[in-house]
């Protein structure tokens, strides 16, 4: 009996995605293997995170990294640090006056809950433009709300490019009108892996100061993880801030399992073949595409890119011949056996992502669709 029969929750099959609320991801044997061995030895923490951050760094092309318990935590501490640099002082010198003077500028349709960490540090977040994507973006409104307390300009890219549309602001012309004012940039890239170049895109490529990265989600680590990669000015505030020092960040604990965990995990990322991966999931989409063929209520198609803008192919699986709605059928997925957890999107039917998948998982959901599909049928008959 494993710890979820005895606790009696059932698990599933994770066909949505990177998400938090199934548990992000599955660790590799080599980093739970590794996350054991550091939870059986005590260590300085302070020397492992040096030796760590130096490696990561070093794997991910940038001048400095910062292994926390969050992306959120990455956010929060990466805009401390804006903020001492802005006085020139030691953000645990700052007043509360002060730091609520200094203000974050980002874009309104970039509004997500995660900002929020930003929120929790006391600094003033304020959006420009308009509450969506499609609306044409005027540059000069970014222009003109710099100020002597602008500390820091927040973009989160849906692409490798920070790319949203035409007429959007995107992350490059960001990137160049802040600093024209001598304004840092933070890019969140919370699930913008893959692909794996991100890592540095961002930082070394794209001009923005840090990026910060969801450990939990497709890098694999511990889900209550993050990363914070940049330049060592910033990042060395940072580490002046966070865990284990007796700054802003000391309540955001990490622990030596964790830091270890998720630099084997970095490391396994950065060394994986991103095409071998890439193979394998349009092979898992064509897989079910293929069993559906001749369902008589449902019919897959592939799609591209998946729902954070991640360069990985998905399956829509729609719904045709029967009045059944896309919330039932999510219920009746993850009710039965196995439990499958998708999402739809608001669309006519429900995504199959196979990059949480292990192997033999898609050929089970194409066998549940079809036990579905002839359950419609019998009902059909009766009716």
């Amino acid at each position: 009996m494993n710890i979820y029969e005895e606790l009696e929750v059932p698990t599933l099959i994770n066909a949505a995605g990177t998400y938090t609320v199934v548990g992000g991801s599955r660790m590799a044997e080599e980093t739970l293997t590794a996350m054991c061995e550091a939870a059986r030895s005590y260590v300085s923490l302070e020397r492992l995170q040096a030796a760590v951050h130096k490696r990561v760094a070093d794997l991910t092309h940038n001048e400095a990294a910062f292994l926390c318990n969050s992306c959120s935590t990455a956010i929060y501490l990466a805009v401390a640090a804006c903020a001492a640099k802005h006085y020139g002082r030691d953000f645990s010198a700052l007043s509360a006056e002060e730091i609520a003077r200094c203000e974050v500028l980002a874009l309104w349709g970039q509004h997500i809950p995660y900002d929020h960490a930003i929120e929790q540090l006391g600094v003033r977040l304020r959006f420009l433009g308009y509450p969506n994507l499609e609306s044409q973006f005027d540059r000069r409104l970014l222009e003109n709300a710099f100020g002597e307390h602008t500390i820091c300009c927040y973009f989160a890219p849906r692409t490798p490019s920070g790319y949203y549309g035409e007429g959007c602001l995107n992350l490059s012309l960001f990137a160049e009108m802040a600093h024209r004012f001598g304004v840092p940039v933070l890019a969140d890239g919370a699930a913008q892996l893959p692909p794996k170049s991100n890592l540095w895109h961002f930082t070394r490529d794209m001009g923005c100061e840090m990026a910060c990265f969801s450990g939990g989600k497709d890098l694999a680590g511990p889900q209550a993880s993050g990363l914070l990669v940049g330049k060592k000015e910033y990042l060395d505030i940072v580490a002046s801030l966070g865990f284990p020092k007796y700054g802003c960040g000391r309540l955001m604990k990490i622990g030596r399992e964790e830091i270890v965990a998720l630099y084997i995990a970095i490391r396994r990322y950065v060394e994986a073949d991103e095409a071998s991966r890439l193979q394998w999931c349009e092979q898992e989409v064509r897989k079910l595409i293929d069993a559906l063929k001749n369902a008589a209520h449902f019919s897959a198609e592939r799609t591209w890119p998946n729902q954070a803008g991640q360069p990985l192919p998905r399956a829509f699986v729609a719904l045709k011949n029967t009045a059944l709605r896309p919330s039932e059928l999510r219920k009746m997925l993850e009710e039965g056996t196995p439990s499958i957890i998708c999402y739809s999107e608001n669309r006519p039917g429900v995504y199959i992502n196979p990059m949480c998948l292990a192997d033999g998982e898609m050929e089970q959901i194409a066998e549940r669709f079809l036990q579905l599909d002839q359950q419609l049928k019998k009902g059909e008959n009766k009716a």
